[in-house]
């Protein structure tokens, strides 16, 4: 073998550089095919374009929350459907193959090699067929959503610019190609304004009020199952945001499925958020999507909007569904910020298990609907923080630690024996709730709503916050023992902490 000749693995890399130099190639012929054949049947005489019914829009509450809702049939307001003037969109463009006004061979040329080679694999195009033969219908659907998205930005007028068109295309091509995908995880906050338009939480998140692009693909997720009121979905300006996540495939058709799934580690990403923002302001808050941003790759295009998938979830208190919206809802500062941004850095720096599943309490203490339930999150809460493998005389115990947090913390608002005084008082609470006690039952139709334990709820989050402050601003009593050993028995630390009494000498008789 002479140094010239290329090596195996050179020959591959070879060989697939080709195979995406060729698909790139045949996309942009098809794209321009297509582009071509749309603006002829649109400008021709008395041509009727019709527009996207469902291309969402939006408005602004009183409260200053968006408010959407889709133009529908009966209104022909919305952006047109420029593509559908050639090829029908949806079912009926599946089941026809490829149904179209017009012949597009680059289009079948393009759909043929991506079936024929290896860069095409991932499109699984072998699975469509419809009266006994492939249908090319994914591929035409990744090219007229490119030159719908192209004409949505550009317009009918513009020719195609190479650099434009190239801006459109690329991204498809890689989201068809690559196996693993980079994204960008996006949570909006609900019912919750913010004064600042970004502010940066760690070198990967932030905070950042949403673009209208971004809001009005949102709208168009479903909130079926979700149990998520659509007005509630819908009242979020800002969005916490969190760059570096991943998904890894081997088929595209895994992608969206993957991406509607919710699992441990993403749901503690966020709750780590919410935690911090719960535990630094003490605002109401929650959220209701769970948003992935695709970066540099996309599957498909509606129009102008971004590309995203995700879900839908309920994780808000229970009040913002009796018309929350309407509401001003809760305003975190700059400053207010600062603090979050502080215990946020403290809580993904934090190797204590213990607090990561305290905060998980927190933020289900804080948006459960059944108070007893709220009650025994924040109790559970407080033991995983302060309690030990001891189970005897719990409550007192928790009592004095808490109470040796609040002479640590030394804030005037929040006094040791009032603080003793709350967790006496919550699990007395506790204990009515795990052994059954509850007032007597009426056979009255409608009667007012049981409020019993909302003032000891109130007190859980309030007590949990508390401790989750303390403890990740003094990191080194984390441990329950510590507290004892450090705080309780010898009093380091404590501010203002008296001197011990000097026993007075006796002075000896004559």
């Amino acid at each position: 073998m002479t140094s010239e000749t290329p090596k195996p693995e050179e020959l591959e890399a070879t060989k697939e550089w080709k195979e995406f130099d060729r698909y790139f190639d045949l996309f942009e012929q098809a794209f321009d095919e297509l582009h071509a054949a749309v603006i002829t049947e649109v400008k021709k005489p008395g041509a009727y374009v019709g527009p996207h019914h469902d291309y969402p829009s939006m408005s602004r509450l009183d409260s200053g929350f968006p408010h959407f809702h889709e133009a529908g049939f009966y209104k022909d307001t919305s952006p047109r459907d420029y593509v559908g003037r050639v090829r029908p969109r949806g079912l009926l463009g599946a089941i026809s193959g490829i149904s179209s006004r017009a012949e597009l061979p680059k289009g079948a040329e393009l759909a043929a090699f991506l079936r024929d080679h290896d860069i095409g694999k991932r499109l699984d195009l072998g699975r469509f067929v419809y009266n006994g033969r492939a249908s090319d219908f994914h591929v035409d659907s990744l090219v007229a959503g490119a030159v719908e998205r192209y004409l949505h930005l550009h317009g009918l007028n513009a020719p195609i610019d190479a650099k434009h068109r190239e801006a459109v295309i690329r991204p498809l091509i890689l989201g068809t190609i690559l196996r693993n995908l980079d994204l960008r995880l996006v949570i909006p906050v609900t019912m919750t304004h913010f004064d600042v338009d970004h502010f940066r939480l760690s070198e990967t998140t932030y905070i950042t009020r949403m673009p209208k692009k971004l809001q009005l693909a949102r709208a168009r997720m479903s909130t079926l199952g979700s149990g998520a009121t659509g007005m509630v979905v819908g009242a979020a300006t800002h969005a916490f945001v969190s760059n570096g996540w991943g998904l890894e495939v081997d088929n595209i058709y895994e992608v969206s499925r993957s991406l509607n799934e919710v699992s441990s580690n993403v749901l503690d990403a966020i709750d780590s958020f919410f935690g911090a923002l719960r535990i630094g302001t003490g605002v109401s808050t929650g959220y209701a999507q769970l948003l992935w941003v695709p970066r540099g790759w996309a599957l498909d295009y509606f129009c102008d909007l971004t590309p995203v998938y995700g879900t839908t979830l309920r994780r808000y208190p229970e009040e913002y569904d009796k018309y929350g919206w309407t509401e001003p809802g809760s305003t975190v500062t700059a400053d207010d910020l600062k603090e979050v941004r502080r215990i946020y850095q403290s809580v993904v720096g934090s190797p204590s298990e213990a607090i990561r599943l305290a905060l998980n309490r927190l933020n289900g203490c804080l948006t459960r609907t059944d108070a007893a339930d709220a009650i025994l999150d924040g109790t559970i809460g407080l033991e995983l923080l302060l309690g030990d493998d001891q189970n005897q005389s719990l409550s007192y115990k928790l009592r004095l630690r808490a109470a040796a947090l609040a002479l640590l913390n030394a804030d005037p608002a929040r006094p040791a024996g009032e603080i003793a005084s709350k967790v006496k008082r919550l699990y007395e609470a506790r204990s009515a709730i795990v052994h059954g006690r509850r007032k007597k039952r009426s056979q009255k139709a409608s009667e007012p709503l049981d409020t019993s334990h909302s003032k000891e709820r109130l007190i859980a989050s309030d007590l949990l916050r508390f401790v989750l402050k303390v403890l990740l601003s003094h990191p080194e009593y984390q441990e329950p023992s510590r507290i004892d050993e450090g705080l309780l028995l010898r009093g380091d630390g404590l501010p203002n902490s008296p001197p011990p009494a000097r026993r007075r000498r006796r002075t000896p008789k004559a």
